[in-house]
C-alpha cells in the first residue's frame, strides 16, 4: 500500500486534531469537577461544555469580586464539596432503603435515620453558607449522634 503525501498530511491532521479534542475534553472535565456549582447540576443532567465555561467564569468573577481571599476560599470549597458530597449519600441511602422491597416504612428506626441523615444534611447546607467559614477538624457525626 502507497500513501501519498496528501493522504499523509490528512491523516496527521486528523492525529493532531484528536490529540486537541481530547486534551479540551479532558479540562473541561477537569472543570465540571473544580466548580462547586457545576457538580451541583451534574445530577440533573449532562452538562454541555458552553455551560461548564459559562460557570467557571462565573467561578472566577466571584473570587474575584470576594477578593480572593486564598487560604480562606480553599476552606470555603471544602465545605461546599463536602456538603454537596453528604447531600449526595443522603440521597443514596434514601433511594436505597426505599428500593428494599420488605422494608417496612412504619419501622422506628428507618424514620430516626432519614431523619437524622436530613439533619446532617441542612447543617451541612446552613454551614456551608455561613461567612466566616470555619473549617472543622472533627468528624461531623459527634456533632448529631443518632438518637435511641
Amino acid at each position: 500500500l502507497e500513501v501519498t503525501g496528501g493522504s499523509e498530511s490528512a491523516l496527521l491532521f486528523q492525529i493532531i486534531e484528536k490529540r486537541r479534542r481530547d486534551r479540551i475534553n479532558s479540562s473541561l472535565s477537569e472543570l465540571r469537577r473544580l466548580i462547586p456549582t457545576a457538580l451541583e447540576k451534574q445530577g440533573s443532567a449532562k452538562l454541555e461544555k458552553a455551560e461548564i465555561l459559562q460557570m467557571t467564569v462565573d467561578h472566577l468573577k466571584m473570587l474575584q469580586a470576594t477578593g480572593g481571599k486564598g487560604h480562606l476560599d480553599v476552606q470555603v470549597l471544602a465545605l461546599d464539596f463536602q456538603s454537596l458530597g453528604f447531600g449526595e449519600c443522603v440521597t443514596e441511602v434514601s433511594r436505597y432503603l426505599s428500593s428494599m422491597e420488605a422494608q417496612d416504612y412504619s419501622d422506628p428506626l428507618y424514620s430516626r435515620l432519614l431523619s437524622h441523615l436530613t439533619s446532617c444534611a441542612s447543617w451541612h447546607e446552613t454551614a456551608s453558607h455561613q461567612q466566616p467559614h470555619p473549617f472543622h477538624t472533627h468528624h461531623w457525626a459527634a456533632l448529631y449522634p443518632l438518637p435511641y
